[in-house]
C-alpha cells in the first residue's frame, strides 16, 4: 500500500517558512509520519484566516516557542486555535557575547558553539519531552525566522528517528528562500530587533554547508543526536517515545 504523502511547505497569508517534516525515510525503513510535526518562523502575525487553517485544516494541538523572553510578543489568536502553548527558550543560557559572531564564518560554527552549552542541551531535552507525548501533536516549534534554533531542533529530531543527514541538509535549506521576505518584514518593524543588520553576511543564510558542519560536529563530539541528548538527560525511553509518535 502506497503511503499517502502532503505537500511540505504550507502556504499562509503572514507566516513564513511553515513546513511539515514528514515524510523522510527514517530508521527500519520506516517514514516519519506526515501531519504531526511541523517548523516555522514566529506566528504572532498571523490572520484570522491562518488561524482557522491551523485550527481546521491542520488541527493543531500544542505550540513550542523556541524565542527567549525579549523577543516574546503576546497575541490572542493563537488562543482560539486552543493549542497548549509552550515557551521553551533554547538560547537563554548561551553566552552571547558581543562580538561572538566574529569569531566564525558560518552558521554550522554557531550552531556547535550553542549546543556546548549545558543549559541549551537541558532545553533540547525539555521541547523533545513535550514531542514525544502523542497527545501533544499535531505540534509545531518555531523561533523567529524559523532557520537557526528551530533548524537546530529540527536536526536533532530527525537525527534521532534515522533520517539521514543529506535530507536534514536538505530540509535546513528549504528556509533560505523565506530569508528576503523575513528580513523585509523586520526592517519595516519599528518593533524588531536592530541587531541583525549589524551581524556578518553568513548570519541570514541557510546554506547545506553550515548544516554539514553542524551535524559533523555533533557526530564528532557526541556520535550522534541520539549521543547528544543522552549526554544531557535524556533517557532511552525518551528516544522510544519519540520514535513511536512520529514514524509511521
Amino acid at each position: 500500500m502506497t503511503k499517502q504523502s502532503y505537500p511540505r511547505d504550507m502556504r499562509f497569508e503572514a507566516v513564513f517558512n511553515f513546513r511539515d517534516l514528514g515524510g523522510y525515510l527514517a530508521r527500519g525503513g520506516q517514514t516519519v509520519a506526515w501531519r504531526r510535526l511541523f517548523r516555522s518562523s514566529e506566528l504572532h502575525h498571523m490572520t484570522s484566516h491562518d488561524m482557522i487553517k491551523l485550527k481546521e485544516e491542520i488541527r493543531l494541538c500544542s505550540v513550542i516557542d523556541l524565542r527567549n523572553s525579549r523577543e516574546l510578543e503576546p497575541f490572542s489568536l493563537l488562543n482560539n486555535v486552543r493549542a497548549e502553548y509552550y515557551n521553551i527558550p533554547l538560547t537563554d543560557s548561551v553566552n552571547h557575547k558581543e562580538d561572538v559572531y566574529q569569531d566564525f564564518s558560518n552558521m554550522g560554527q554557531v550552531y556547535s558553539y550553542y549546543v556546548s552549552h549545558e543549559g541549551f542541551g537541558r532545553r533540547v531535552v525539555e521541547a523533545l519531552e513535550i514531542i514525544a507525548e502523542p497527545d501533544n501533536l499535531p505540534l509545531v516549534f518555531h523561533c523567529s525566522a524559523g532557520k537557526d534554533r528551530t533548524g537546530l531542533l529540527t536536526a536533532i529530531v530527525l537525527g534521532i528517528l534515522g533520517v539521514p543527514d543529506e535530507d536534514i541538509i536538505e530540509d535546513y535549506t528549504l528556509t533560505a528562500p523565506y530569508m528576503k521576505a523575513l528580513i523585509n518584514r523586520w526592517n519595516d518593524d519599528p518593533k524588531a530587533p536592530a541587531g541583525f543588520k549589524h551581524v556578518p553576511e553568513y548570519i541570514l543564510e541557510a546554506s547545506p554547508e553550515s548544516m554539514a558542519f553542524f551535524l559533523s560536529s555533533l557526530k564528532r563530539e557526541y556520535g550522534s543526536a541520539r549521543g547528544y541528548v543522552e549526554a544531557h538527560g535524556g533517557e532511552g525511553s525518551l528516544l522510544h517515545r519519540l520514535e513511536k509518535a512520529l514514524l509511521s
